[in-house]
């Protein structure tokens, strides 16, 4: 009698994201050994991320830092790129550099901070800078001994590593002459500093890397421990509420403030902060668990990392431009562990993200080596060449499955069919391996061309002279069924499939395979 033919729906495919930290064979086939430039749908399943289209013509030098500054009229955005820091004029592609202020060092890695309509903006090994804006005019000083501002008396060069405003006054940390010093401004006058708390006899010996706002507290993070102060808003009454030991943050830039919870990047990776109702203290929950190894390697090498928190989108996205490793932690959901669904994202050389930032004017923003500002939008990777004319390029978006087991123990399976159904991607052609029993050599493979049907009038809804524009009411793209057929014998399989952007959003919906029971072996 015919043996009966069975379905595997692998519906959940790929919904917690990566996990490059366990073995292939421990992991169910929610989790992905591979995903790069990878995002998740809104109802999770696995798309393209966004591509990165240009809005700049080039600097010349690779982009430090990003800053959106109000200054009391408008948002304007602040770019550093070596010995400069430019107001950015995004709003003319073609003359986005023609503004800027001239420092006395020739490197970027810039931290601005807002505080009542002024700016600081601070780095190790150059003295702090002021910003200002007078009768409609802004203008950049440097904070020394003068009539106007006043450095730290006994501080013979102020050059903190980092800076806060918050609870009224400006806070700095990170001098290269007493890097464990805390100092603080008089308040509300952030260009006059002759205040500190020295954290020698608090944590020991450590130095300061970032200051932040959180609950209420100033917490200082230092490479090696963190400490809280309860009532920073009040200086008279400032105390001490915890000091965490262990660990810290070893790098200023990673850290990012998520609702009522703050990320930053440890020795060991991503962690973060959290009070809740029923704890008194702040614990710490590792966030990047699932690829710790990785997370260790890049951490070493990774003082510069950037991040941004797009809330709109879920994702906390922190880079390593030294290494070119961008990671984009989908917070939205999490897994079954606690942590979010993380992709990596790959760039070219000249794209790769060395700042990210994001604005209330311009959203998400991404300074890159090539020394342009892109936006986080459509599915190309788009240079921006000159005269609003564009270079679409397409990337390869990537992702391997842990080892199925399909169930019959000794029993191999008889591979019929896979049914793969995609939504979008409109002639984006995808690949796919099947790799069987743990061999590293494919035994099966094929390629789609997704062709979904388009639902809707382009000329009602897409035109560019319609009522209703072009952008909102764009005709949708629906979904596509593809069937390849299979051969071959497998107690295990593993799948690779992987798809080049066409500038349309393309998602993975469902795969299906059919197969019926085989022989013991």
């Amino acid at each position: 009698m015919a043996k009966q033919i069975k379905a595997l729906s692998l519906d959940t495919i790929g919904l917690n994201g990566l996990d490059t930290q366990n073995s292939a064979t421990e992991l169910g086939s929610k989790w992905l050994t591979k995903a790069d430039n990878i995002s998740f749908t809104d109802g999770g399943r696995v798309a393209f991320r966004k591509g990165l289209k240009q809005i700049s013509l080039g600097e010349g030098n690779s982009i430090g830092a990003i800053h959106e500054h109000f200054n009391g009229t408008v948002d304007i955005v602040f770019a550093s790129a070596a010995d400069k820091i430019y107001t950015a004029n995004l709003s003319d592609k073609d003359n986005v550099w023609s503004t800027y202020y001239t420092t006395s060092v020739s490197y970027s890695d810039w931290q601005f901070s807002n505080f009542n309509n002024q700016c600081l903006a601070v780095q190790t090994g150059s003295e702090m800078l002021y910003y200002e804006t007078i009768a409609g005019t802004g203008s950049w000083d440097v904070i020394s001994n003068s009539s106007s501002y006043s450095a730290p008396t006994g501080v013979s060069f102020f050059d903190p590593s980092c800076v806060l405003g918050f609870y009224g006054r400006a806070w700095a940390g990170g001098v290269s002459e007493e890097p464990d010093v805390l100092h603080y401004s008089n308040v509300l006058e952030p260009h006059k500093w002759n205040n500190f708390i020295d954290l020698k006899g608090v944590w020991g010996h450590d130095e300061i890397v970032a200051i932040k706002a959180f609950s209420g507290k100033l917490v200082i993070f230092g490479k090696e421990n963190i400490v809280l102060y309860n009532n920073p808003d009040d200086i008279s009454n400032i105390v001490l509420d915890e000091v965490i030991r262990g660990i810290g943050c070893v790098s200023r830039d990673s850290i990012q403030e998520i609702g009522d919870d703050i990320y930053f990047l440890s020795k060991t990776g991503v962690r973060s902060l959290y009070r809740t109702a029923t704890l008194d203290k702040l614990p710490l929950t590792e966030q990047t668990i699932t690829v710790k190894d990785d997370m260790i390697q890049y951490a070493s090498s990774g003082n510069n990392a950037k991040s941004v928190y797009l809330q709109d989108e879920g994702f906390y996205i922190i880079t390593f431009p030294t290494v070119n490793v961008t990671y984009a932690l989908d917070i939205k959901t999490k897994t079954e562990i606690g942590t979010p669904r993380i992709t990596r994202w790959v760039f070219t050389k000249d794209r790769k993200p060395t700042s990210l930032g994001y604005t209330q004017s311009q959203g998400f923003l991404i300074g890159q080596y090539s020394g342009r500002i892109a936006e986080y939008t459509g599915y190309y990777d788009s240079d921006y060449l000159g005269s609003d004319v564009y270079d679409n390029n397409s990337y390869l978006g990537a992702l391997s499955t842990v080892w199925i087991d399909l169930g019959d123990g000794v029993v191999a399976s008889i591979l019929k069919k896979l049914i793969m159904v995609a939504a979008g991607g409109e002639n984006t052609t995808v690949s796919i391996k099947i790799y069987t029993d743990f061999s590293s050599i494919p035994k099966l493979s094929g390629s789609f061309l997704l062709n979904p049907p388009v639902l809707g009038t382009p000329s009602l809804w897409g035109a560019s002279a319609s009522l209703y524009g072009t952008s909102k009411y764009t005709p949708i793209s629906g979904f596509t069924e593809k069937t390849l057929a299979l051969s071959n014998t497998a107690k295990y399989l593993r799948f690779e499939l992987e798809g080049v952007s066409n500038g349309n959003k393309t998602s993975l919906q469902s795969l299906s395979l059919l197969y019926k029971q085989g022989k013991i072996r």
